[in-house]
């Protein structure tokens, strides 16, 4: 009787001791978003010209996305992804990529698919990774996401990061995962996921890549948004004070 208590004790001791270390890992981890979102890394000045066409940011609760020109005149998206895309697409037409862990965007389609087990696969960086990309007319990018200032030479940054990410197989081929989701195509991509190495971390590499605001450290939505907004508004500040 007396061993079974002692071992229920030290059971419990461990337990104790694994809460409270996952305790101080979230208070850092959170620590260390909100740090990062005050104090971001600056960019460049863009010089953006008449006529460049406009690149945007979408956010969603927990993830976001690049979103750029199908017929982009850096490069054309349609040619890349001649054999997955439709060929009907208008010429307004965007294309959002973003990256992330391959289960989230094959199987967590609501939120009750969000089980714990597929959660903690995808944060111990058990999963392959992907880049989504979806096909969107431009009238709905305009009103549901938020233009970023970015020149040419920032735009073709954001080109080559996406491009750079996808794996391609010994043709140069790019290497397609099946979806269910009608409209979507997925790549596997290089990287590994995890909780400090999310979706919205890549979208913050390819943001400094193009020589945008961008946090160090970026796991939530609003580590990639806030950045920008900030600039913006000091910008916007300035215009003010200068006239």
């Amino acid at each position: 009787m007396q061993i079974r208590r002692a071992q229920i004790m030290a059971g419990l001791k461990v337990a104790a001791v694994a809460l409270v270390a996952l305790l101080i890992l979230c208070f850092w981890y959170l620590g260390a978003a909100w740090l990062s979102g005050k104090l971001p890394l600056s960019g460049r000045a863009q010089l953006a010209e008449a006529g460049t066409p406009v690149t945007y940011l979408c956010e969603a609760p927990f993830h976001t996305d690049i979103a750029l020109p199908l017929y982009d005149p850096l490069f054309n998206w349609s040619e890349e992804l001649k054999d997955e895309l439709p060929a009907w697409l208008p010429p307004d037409t965007y294309v959002l990529f973003g990256w992330g862990d391959s289960v989230f965007f094959t199987r967590v389609l609501q939120p009750e698919d969000m089980t714990p087990g597929r959660v903690l696969s995808a944060l111990a960086g058990l999963n392959d990774t992907a880049v989504r990309i979806v096909p969107v007319d431009g009238a709905s990018v305009d009103e549901f996401c938020e233009p970023i200032a970015v020149d040419q030479e920032g735009r073709a940054a954001l080109i080559a990061h996406i491009r750079e990410t996808f794996e391609r197989d010994g043709k140069d081929e790019l290497q397609i995962i099946p979806t269910p989701v009608p409209g979507e195509i997925l790549v596997h991509a290089k990287g590994r996921y995890s909780m400090f190495n999310t979706c919205n971390q890549w979208t913050a590499a390819a943001l400094g890549k193009a020589g945008l605001p961008r946090s160090w450290f970026a796991p939530f939505a609003w580590n990639v948004t806030s950045p920008l907004q900030a600039a913006q508004e000091t910008d916007t500040e300035e215009v003010t004070l200068y006239n």
